[in-house]
């Protein structure tokens, strides 16, 4: 598995929120920071957009967060990792971890499209 991919793909998201390059956001925006804290570095990043969000958004983040909350002191590397190999994202159970972290990732971006 290649942990690295996943984590430029949500650098590039993050980049597009904050409107900066690589590092920034105070090096928070970097895919070797993502891939050992990926979930602070969404958080970061939705946090931003709920500071302007309306009532609607504000709760579609809310969920987001809560339902994901279970993998935030995760990295995108124990997401594969033999440990757990069964992750559970949305109420669904996926087989393994690449599968639950592309779930996290589509839901992560299409949140971040809706509140531009």
């Amino acid at each position: 598995m290649n942990g690295q991919r996943y984590a430029i793909e949500i650098e590039h998201i993050i980049r597009n929120v904050f409107s900066c390059e690589r590092f920034g956001f105070g090096g928070v925006v970097d895919s070797d920071f993502i891939r050992t804290q990926p979930f602070i570095a969404i958080i970061a990043a939705l946090a931003y957009r709920y500071a302007t969000a309306d009532k609607k958004l504000r709760g579609e983040i809310e969920r987001f967060i809560e339902k994901n909350f279970s993998y935030l002191d995760s990295s995108i590397d124990e997401f594969f990792s033999s440990e757990r190999p069964e992750k559970i994202t949305d109420g669904i159970r996926f087989p393994n971890g690449e599968e639950a972290l592309e779930k996290i990732i589509k839901d992560f971006s299409n949140l971040v499209k809706k509140s531009i």
